[in-house]
């Protein structure tokens, strides 16, 4: 009887041990998941990556949200990366770090459409005398988006702001070019950060709001 009982007491302690081992793993697993998505943004649907590489440089995602238009067509998820968190528009804007937007568009949009988009939102953004400096490399953007020709649905468009260099822009994936000048990366930056936004829903969330 006492063998018997010994034997019992033994499995039980068996089995407790097993079951420590598969909570044991199951926690890493759980942790392991947890630290794959911490951190990671969705905003309309959209999965926005919860940190970046640009120039060699690591960033983090700032914030975002979604660009309307009439306030009810959506029509791209913006997202903010930077070297540090900050909910200062005008540090992002004069960082001497790399800075990144990220344009996930929700529908479909003819390039030409965006990019008189984007000289609105340049010029409510920058004086008279600004504007007229940046045409020639205005004139670059719009060739670059008159070879795009268009934008669909989960089509993405990065900007990166590259200190001393310029503004690369790539569109699916395909780097289209580089235009030069830190004005230029200001006052692209200011579209969204500018005391003139195409949206102030959208500045806001790109800052690190609600």
């Amino acid at each position: 009887m006492a063998f018997a009982i010994r034997c019992i007491i033994r499995g039980s302690v068996r089995v407790t041990r097993e079951g420590r081992r598969q909570m044991k793993k199951s926690l890493v697993i759980l942790l392991a998941c947890g630290s794959l998505f911490a951190g990671a943004a969705e905003i309309g649907g959209v999965k926005l990556d919860d940190t970046a590489k640009v120039s060699g440089q690591d960033l983090v995602f700032n914030g975002g949200g979604i660009r309307t238009k009439y306030g009810i067509a959506k029509v791209y998820v913006a997202g903010l990366y930077a070297a540090q968190k900050t909910n200062n528009a005008d540090a992002v804007v004069n960082a001497v770090t790399p800075r990144r937007v990220v344009l996930s568009m929700l529908r479909k949009v003819e390039a030409e459409k965006l990019h008189e988009s984007l000289l609105d939102g340049l010029e409510e953004n920058t004086t008279e005398a600004e504007f007229a400096a940046l045409q020639p490399r205005l004139k670059e953007m719009n060739a670059i988006f008159q070879g795009v020709k268009e934008v669909k649905e989960g089509d993405l468009i990065a900007l990166d702001f590259l200190p001393g260099k310029g503004t690369q822009i790539t569109v699916r994936g395909q780097i289209r070019d580089v235009i030069g000048g830190d004005d230029f990366s200001r006052a692209l930056l200011r579209v969204w950060l500018g005391k003139k936004p195409v949206s102030d829903s959208l500045k806001s969330g790109m800052l690190g709001g609600k």
